[in-house]
């Protein structure tokens, strides 16, 4: 089988949307090495990509050619990818980030998108008015125009059938996994060089993601602020956003947590395997976010065997299982509370093999097969 992807955030994003790229089309080529796998992108940067991926014979990596399509890299994803895509003669196309180009129907291949989450419309409180503008119709013209529609959990799911006129049975919930690295255990040695590389304490409070007003990592201070006294763990922040950054360590300076807050990006941004070794030194991994469409950092933290407390919103209690612990997002006591239950007798949960990446490259190319078919 032959199937496109639209690929820039595969390349060029070191968040959710690109670590949900990679981790699919890993999972893809190292089970279905027969098919071949052609990657649209504005530029192919390897700064993200594994190289032994790129080097194989099964992926063909597309990139603007000539001065017209190089000066105007944008409107070459999002408005001409369909009659460029067309000459590889496709079976399956697939929009990993929400959007399909505006000339899909100029491709005779099937096409699928997939739709991470509609924050932008739950929580606009957290976006510019054009940038809202501009995500909803980029959504609307994918769903409106795809074959066929893959949401990342229920939750997303659910607020399409709300938001538009879809058909239920054109909508496929397929969960995300995440690196296989955080399937296996650090060694000793491992996990000493990045605590000392990162200058890491012996005990602390993790979180991994971005640094903005929907994760909602205040709280966690705010907790940590009402435990002062009883409960005095380091708070270790992997993650960038400088705006709001800015607020945590105001926060922090006024409530005198500031020898307690790590800004561990600061130093330098860890690798996956890094990462890894971080998730298996905390005692306790805290997601705190206001709105997700799925929350792959909690995923990462079961594989790695570290007691989990996320937001009860939306879909993050589909991802962090029964034995996580779940707070109200907007109440830091509730959140003290199951910071002191982890850290006293800590709940650990092993991920359901659903979340596994053979389990998830399988759903995906037997989704592409009963498209191709149809």
């Amino acid at each position: 089988m032959r199937i496109g992807f639209e690929a820039k955030r595969l390349f060029l994003n070191d968040r959710g949307l690109g670590n949900y790229a990679r981790n699919i089309l890993y999972g893809l080529v190292k089970f279905y090495p027969e098919s071949h796998y052609h990657l649209y992108t504005p530029k192919a940067s390897k700064q993200y990509v594994n190289s032994d991926f790129i080097s194989q014979e099964t992926i063909h990596v597309h990139e603007p050619s000539g001065w017209l399509n190089s000066l105007s890299k944008s409107a070459w994803r999002s408005l001409n990818l369909g009659k460029i895509a067309a000459k590889d003669d496709l079976n399956v196309f697939h929009g990993l980030s929400q959007e399909l180009p505006r000339d899909i129907k100029k491709l005779k291949a099937k096409s699928i998108v997939t739709i991470h989450d509609m924050i932008f419309l739950k929580h606009p409180e957290f976006y510019k008015p054009i940038d809202r503008r501009i995500y909803y119709s980029k959504v609307k013209f994918a769903v409106t125009n795809a074959d066929h529609i893959v949401a990342i959990s229920e939750q997303t799911k659910n607020d399409l059938l709300e938001e538009f006129r879809i058909a239920e049975e054109q909508i496929s919930v397929i969960y995300q996994s995440c690196n296989e690295v955080f399937y296996s255990k650090r060694t000793p040695e491992e996990k000493e060089a990045v605590k000392q590389k990162w200058g890491l304490p012996e005990n602390f409070l993790l979180y991994v993601g971005a640094l903005n007003e929907n994760k909602n990592i205040l709280v966690i201070l705010k907790a940590m602020n009402y435990l002062k006294g009883k409960m005095d763990l380091p708070l270790v922040i992997v993650g960038n956003g400088e705006a709001y950054k800015a607020r945590l360590k105001d926060y922090a300076i006024k409530n005198d947590l500031s020898d307690k807050i790590i800004f561990a990006s600061e130093a330098s941004n860890p690798t996956p395997f890094e990462l890894s070794s971080f998730y298996q030194l905390a005692s306790v991994f805290i997601f705190p976010s206001f709105y997700e469409g799925f929350g792959i950092p909690i995923l990462e933290s079961r594989f790695s065997g570290t007691p989990v407390i996320a937001s009860n919103s939306t879909c993050l209690e589909e991802v962090g299982g029964a034995n996580s612990l779940f707070f109200d997002p907007s109440n830091y006591e509730q959140l003290a509370s199951k910071i002191e239950q982890q850290l006293y007798k800590p709940v650990f949960t092993n991920p359901p093999t659903d979340f596994m990446s053979q389990s998830i490259s399988k759903k995906f190319m037997d989704l592409y097969t009963r498209i191709y078919g149809i």
